[in-house]
């Protein structure tokens, strides 16, 4: 596997598989070695899109590995969640 970040706002990677070798393993070996994940609060009023993970079981017990699409209700056009506008 090869992989590089590409100049952009949002610090997108790019990813290249050998031949022959396994999508799924790859990508979460990337993720787990990458450790780059934005956590985004969220303390409003929201729809659930869609909800998708899963939970595993580790030596520290079940562990939770969610994502999530969010509808926020009564968001000004253009504003961002969390900010003041």
């Amino acid at each position: 596997m090869k992989w590089q970040q590409v100049d952009s706002p949002d610090a997108a990677h790019v990813v290249v598989l050998d031949p022959g070798e396994e999508a799924v393993a790859a990508l979460t070996g990337f993720a787990r070695d990458a450790k780059d994940y934005r956590r985004t609060a969220v303390a409003e009023q929201c729809e659930v899109l869609s909800l998708l993970g899963d939970v595993t079981v580790g030596e520290e017990g079940p562990t939770s590995h969610p994502h999530a699409v969010l509808a926020l209700i009564n968001l000004p056009h253009g504003a961002a969640p969390g900010s003041d506008s």
